[in-house]
């Protein structure tokens, strides 16, 4: 099988509903090809202002200048660097602005591998979703819009990972853990999606235990029967 028709197979189409889905298998994608960093990293030469997704280019170097006299700092007293600061429009009161600055590296690698990302991301999105992204530049600031547009579940997407918890069962004659993962992740999945969306970890172990095969039921409701119902707070699944 071809690498291409290997990638078309392997990362569904992203719809929105399905998005959890579709960032795990095209991050896991991304990494496969050593081209994930780009989805968390600036372009070579360039800074960020902490707060906005909007990168700009690194300033020139400073000329070298003489020794600052006493009380200044690299040739600008402190008073006319905090005045600069002032200058920038920042408002009284608010905290001094951070910048994320990109760690150095070859622009021409970034650029290539930054190109293969978002072919990566557009060839696998609807079309209404394309359009959304498709004036976006750079991978990263891409990752981070649908991420914002679609990465909170919906109720839809709850209900399917609730329906796919109840439809998983667990085999007779083979070890359950498997089938008991696959729940987990599931329920996992439900728990994440928003503070109203938690499941109790007492109702996690009934539902698993609901699915197990007869003998090994009456052992696991003979044996829990005995603690109280507070207890399971402190337990998982594992």
């Amino acid at each position: 099988m071809s690498s291409g028709s290997s990638f078309m197979s392997t990362i569904p189409e992203l719809t929105g509903p399905n998005y959890t889905l579709w960032a795990s298998k095209s991050k896991s994608w991304l990494q496969s090809q050593g081209i994930a960093y780009v989805l968390n990293t600036l372009k070579p030469g360039e800074i960020q202002i902490v707060g906005s997704t909007s990168p700009v280019p690194a300033p020139p170097a400073a000329p070298c200048a003489p020794a600052a006299p006493a009380g200044t700092t690299g040739g600008t007293t402190a008073a006319a660097a905090a005045a600069a600061t002032d200058d920038e429009g920042s408002d009284a009161g608010s905290p001094s602005p951070h910048f994320i600055a990109a760690a150095s590296g070859s622009v021409a690698d970034w650029e290539k591998d930054n190109d293969k990302a978002m072919g990566v991301i557009k060839l696998r999105v609807t079309q209404a979703i394309g359009a959304k992204i498709k004036n976006i530049t750079t991978a990263r600031v891409m990752w981070d819009t649908l991420k914002n547009l679609y990465g909170t579940p919906g109720a839809a997407e709850v209900f399917q990972n609730f329906k796919r918890a109840m439809n998983v069962e667990i085999p007779r004659n083979a070890h359950p853990s498997a089938a008991i993962d696959l729940i987990k992740m599931y329920l996992t999945r439900i728990t994440n999606a928003g503070a109203n969306t938690e499941i109790p970890m007492y109702l996690q172990y009934m539902i698993i235990i609901n699915k197990l095969p007869p003998d090994i039921y009456a052992y696991i409701i003979a044996r829990i029967t005995q603690d109280d119902i507070d207890d399971f707070e402190n337990e998982t699944l594992d």
